[in-house]
């Protein structure tokens, strides 16, 4: 049964993970991005917020709709999506997402960011016409998931699933602070991580951690140095290393501190304007392709797993 039939790619429809240290700039670079791709583009947009600190949904939301803290509880989370994404790929209830990820392409069906279909217009929150919102909220909320004793992962694979399937428009997914998200096989479906940095040794060494994880995964990795301008030993050294890909950098701007990015825009957009003209002059592979590498992360896992049976268990003290 073939149910997928897109091929085609678009320089013009990127999907993009955000990912960092917890306090680098991530969600401020997501902000600067979504708005400068905006302001280049024509093109229907959908803004994960997979980090449960919900800063990208808190600016979003009152830069948008006005919305408050209570609003802000209100907004449909993909974390609490398990049913509705087997109806919509018409898993079996038994199957395991290893499974669904081993799955041929032109057997798994596709989201749609422009004219989203039931699953996505479901899980999204319109910020205009043009623009949505999809986030993971926070257990917090719900406290059948702080005493659940599944693994908070898996509440993300349908968010995971979504990334990699998603077709006709942008994707900007600002992910959760630190490496393990990326252990995770998060942005595997996406065309491309912007790893971002602060001039600190610890996010030096976590975004080299994160680089190397996202590279093993088969994602191009460029890097974004945040208020590195008056540089450190630790920045200089990383900056001549991956010289060739740095996206750009962002000066400490002290005008805008503690304000909505979205408010300041005008004062911020020379710095993200280079940076989107970068992304887009960069050929993206096609959603088979980026279908392939999840296809390809879930055979090494099955893999390792099998290995992992064969070895006998051994304990060192």
């Amino acid at each position: 049964m073939t149910i997928n039939t897109v091929n085609a790619s678009s320089n013009q429809e990127p999907v993009i993970a955000l990912m960092g240290k917890g306090g680098t700039g991530k969600t401020f670079t997501s902000l600067g991005l979504i708005q400068s791709l905006r302001r280049k583009l024509d093109q229907a947009m959908i803004v994960a917020d997979a980090d449960t600190n919900r800063s990208l949904s808190r600016y979003l939301t009152a830069h948008y709709l006005g919305y408050g803290k209570e609003e802000l509880k209100q907004l449909p989370q993909i974390t609490l999506a398990e049913q509705d994404f087997y109806e919509f790929q018409q898993l079996d209830s038994k199957q395991l997402y290893r499974d669904f990820y081993g799955t041929p392409f032109n057997q798994v069906k596709n989201f749609s960011v422009e004219s989203p279909d039931s699953f996505t217009q479901k899980y999204i929150k319109s910020l205009d016409e043009k623009l949505g919102l999809m986030c993971v909220g926070t257990s917090a909320l719900h406290k059948e998931e702080l005493y659940s004793n599944r693994c908070s992962h898996a509440t993300l694979n349908p968010l995971k699933a979504w990334l990699a399937l998603s077709t006709n428009g942008i994707v900007i997914a600002d992910c959760g602070g630190g490496e393990d998200v990326g252990r995770f096989g998060l942005p595997i479906g996406a065309h491309m991580v912007i790893v971002v940095v602060a001039a600190t040794p610890d996010s030096i060494a976590i975004s080299e951690d994160i680089g190397a994880i996202v590279e093993e995964l088969g994602i191009p990795v460029v890097y974004v140095l945040n208020k590195c301008l008056n540089q450190f030993t630790e920045v200089e050294a990383f900056e001549a290393e991956h010289q060739d890909q740095i996206l750009g950098k962002i000066p400490s701007i002290g005008t805008i501190e503690g304000k909505n990015p979205l408010e300041v825009f005008d004062e911020i957009e020379h710095i993200f304007t280079p940076m989107v003209e970068k992304i887009l002059s960069r050929e993206f592979i096609s959603p088979e392709q980026r279908w392939e590498r999840v296809l390809r992360w879930q055979n090494k896992l099955q893999q390792q797993m099998e290995t992992k049976k064969s070895q006998p268990f051994s304990f060192v003290s």
